[in-house]
């Protein structure tokens, strides 16, 4: 397994250390397509030869929904949040991972030949990356088939095996971004400190809230399901 420092320019990764309140001010600025005013509210395209996020206008994002759009140069980060409350990831399973910290994110690159699945470690320095090999990720597909349908490069499967309850979403590229950069922001000191412990444990919620109840189908009537609380 390889590992290197996630090539994530810095000045992306800034953009989401920003906090929420600082973030929905009023001078949101440009879309970075077109150069026309943005929403509070707006949408994230995933710019693949940078390996970044760009902020976009509604307009432009309805635009680079079309498939072939932008000559395959940007994908349309999408918006889904899934809780996978059943997913199977037993003790040894997670040891086969090799990845050495209880929090991370994993991604697979373009659905091509050489499409890989990348980890990714956020931590006070960034996100380092490692790469996975087939071995280590096919019996994980094979215990959780959703994972076949995750979208490459502008989705992934985010870890969190901090605290227990263990929990495992899917979830835009973007929200992983953020985590990374919460991260950088708030860490001080050898362990972290406690302003970083409880921004992450606030981003945890904020997942929760936005995520629906993903079960595997063989085990329920339904396999989404809307979730009520936190």
């Amino acid at each position: 397994m390889d590992t290197e420092q996630a090539r994530v320019p810095l000045h992306r990764l800034r953009q989401f250390m920003r906090d929420p309140i600082e973030r929905s001010a009023s001078t949101v600025g440009p879309c970075e397509l077109c150069g026309e005013g943005l929403a509070e509210q707006h949408r994230h395209l995933w710019e693949r030869s940078s390996r970044s996020v760009r902020c976009v206008c509604t307009a432009c994002s309805l635009l680079m929904s079309r498939e072939g759009a932008g000559a395959g140069r940007y994908l349309l980060i999408p918006e889904r949040y899934l809780l996978l409350e059943d997913f199977a990831l037993s003790e040894s399973a997670w040891n086969e991972l090799l990845i050495p910290v209880n929090m991370a994110f994993l991604v697979r690159t373009d659905a091509g030949p050489d499409q890989r699945l990348i980890a990714f470690y956020p931590g006070p320095a960034g996100a380092i990356e490692s790469l996975l090999d087939e071995s280590q990720w096919r019996p994980l597909q094979h215990d959780n088939p959703l994972l076949a349908e995750m979208r490459p490069e502008v989705e992934a499967l985010l870890i969190q095996r901090i605290t227990a309850p263990y929990r495992y979403y899917l979830v835009p590229i973007d929200s992983c971004y953020q985590l990374v950069g919460l991260i950088r922001r708030s860490w001080r000191g050898f362990s972290g400190g406690a302003t970083v412990w409880q921004d992450i444990n606030t981003y945890f919620e904020t997942i929760e809230a936005k995520a629906i109840v993903w079960r595997h189908p063989s085990e329920s009537k339904g396999s989404l399901h809307a979730r009520s609380h936190i």
